[in-house]
């Protein structure tokens, strides 16, 4: 630990990731945009988690074995567009202004099935859900009052997706002041010819990692 003008500052990887003040967030694997019978599957574009599944479930469980806390971003959606801002509606016009194109738009709607977790790593009562508009979860959201009150100093992130989701999250978060922990096993792309771009720059603004090795800093 670093004394730093009457500050204790965590320095190694057990400190950082100490269960008192860390939080695991899990991004965005839903129903509509990963699963079977999804819109993104009926629209062609189902983005594949088959690989983070299973290891996401396992660190999971072991996050809460250790009484580190679970929190879940869902990108949410409302009906008829009402949440598209105007650049992505620009972006989409030509799909939009078709009406038969324009339904593989219409996902994660709030409060549907489609917007929810996988059942495979789906939240536990208690855990706490945030619905978010923008794929920055700190935007319009509670999220940075809620790790606030529960006085979080580090974010561990899992889920998808690297290029979307996470990226702005994370950097948002450090500037913030939390520390941002990235596990490079546990996160996966949108579109894969990004993912690599997307993790070149988290390396560099976050503090990279592998499950194996959070949980073994858990352990300690």
């Amino acid at each position: 630990m670093l004394k730093w003008e009457g500050r204790d500052i965590p320095e190694t990887l057990p400190e950082i990731v100490d269960p008192k003040h860390t939080v695991v967030l899990m991004h965005d694997i839903q129903n509509d945009n990963t699963g079977p019978g999804g819109v993104f599957e009926k629209d062609g574009r189902r983005i594949d988690v088959t690989h983070l599944i299973a290891p996401i479930a396992r660190f999971l469980d072991g996050a809460r074995s250790h009484n580190v806390r679970g929190m879940y971003t869902e990108y949410t959606n409302l009906p008829n567009f009402q949440t598209f801002t105007d650049p992505r509606v620009r972006d989409l016009y030509p799909i939009l202004s078709d009406p038969v194109r324009r339904e593989g738009q219409r996902s994660s709607i709030q409060g549907t099935w489609g917007c929810q977790t996988i059942d495979e790593l789906k939240p536990r009562p208690g855990e706490i859900v945030i619905s978010k508009f923008r794929v920055d979860a700190f935007i319009g959201t509670t999220l940075e009052y809620l790790l606030r009150l529960h006085r979080i100093r580090t974010i561990v992130h899992t889920g998808i997706a690297t290029e979307v989701g996470i990226l702005p999250t994370a950097w948002h978060a450090l500037n913030l002041g939390f520390f941002v922990v990235v596990p490079e096993d546990l996160v996966g792309p949108m579109q894969k010819q990004y993912h690599e771009e997307a993790m070149a720059f988290l390396r560099r603004l976050a503090i990279p990692s592998r499950a194996e090795d959070i949980v073994k800093a858990w352990k300690r």
